[in-house]
């Protein structure tokens, strides 16, 4: 089943120019206020209430990037409309992409941490059901494979 690509709506007046890029700027301001609670709550260590926001940043990222793909399809009219309120959007979506940067980055610091313990603790596990034996050359045996580890995220 394919899905119909649909074309971008045309802007042809100076009011729905200035209501694309206020849709823009709130959908921005909308965005990073989820990405500030995400990262709040990430470096709480809060990684279960930080993925709740997943569903409404999906949704409000969705929406932005609808209302861009119009943006693109009628700059041409809209930067000679609206030259102005281009050049405002261009320095907000500059701190919007600085503070979408640090969410990225904790959010990626945090997923590391993450891996590191759940690695180090099936190490651990490998390393006490490895029996401590030593072969006919006096060596000690050889190590087993590491074992899968399985954590609970009900916790």
């Amino acid at each position: 089943m394919t899905t119909a690509l649909k074309t971008p709506r045309e802007i042809t007046s100076r009011d729905e120019a200035e209501s694309l890029l206020a849709r823009i700027g709130d959908s921005m301001v909308a965005l990073v206020k989820v990405f500030e609670d995400e990262t709040r709550l990430v470096k709480a260590g809060k990684i279960a209430a930080a993925t709740q926001l997943t569903p409404e940043k999906t949704e409000l990222a969705a929406h932005y990037l609808r209302e861009i793909e119009i943006l693109k399809a009628n700059a041409p009219y809209i930067s000679r409309t609206v030259p102005s309120l281009i050049d405002e959007l261009r320095r907000a979506h500059a701190a919007f992409r600085d503070i979408l940067a640090l969410n990225l980055k904790v959010v990626a610091t945090a997923q590391s941490v993450a891996e590191s313990v759940v690695r180090g603790a099936a190490e651990e596990a490998t390393r006490r059901a490895a029996p401590k034996r030593y072969s006919a050359d006096g060596r000690a045996g050889a190590r087993p494979a590491s074992r899968p580890v399985i954590v609970s995220r009900s916790s």
